[in-house]
C-alpha cells in the first residue's frame, strides 16, 4: 500500500499537475516522479497505515482520473 501511495502521490505531484514548477521547486527530488516516490515512500513508512491507505486512495483517484478521460476522449472520437 505504500509503494502504491508513494507512486501515485509522485505521478499526481510531477506528471499531472506540474506543481514543482507552479511552486518553483524545480530541483530534484520535486522535479523527478521516481525520486519524489522513494523519499513519500519513506515518509509514509512511519505514519499510522490509516493515513497511508488514505493518501494512496486520493492520489490513485487523481492520477487515473485524467488517464481515463483521455482514453474515453479517443474512443469517443473513434466511434464517432
Amino acid at each position: 500500500m505504500i509503494i502504491i501511495a508513494a507512486l501515485m502521490f509522485s505521478i499526481f505531484f510531477v506528471e499531472i499537475h506540474r506543481f514543482d514548477q507552479k511552486w518553483k521547486l524545480d530541483f530534484k527530488p520535486f522535479n523527478c516522479a521516481s525520486c519524489l516516490a522513494a523519499w513519500i515512500a519513506l515518509a509514509l513508512y512511519f505514519l499510522p497505515v490509516e493515513i497511508t491507505e488514505i493518501m494512496a486512495y486520493m492520489f490513485t483517484a487523481g492520477s487515473l482520473a485524467p488517464i481515463m478521460r483521455m482514453l474515453f476522449l479517443k474512443i469517443y472520437k473513434i466511434l464517432s
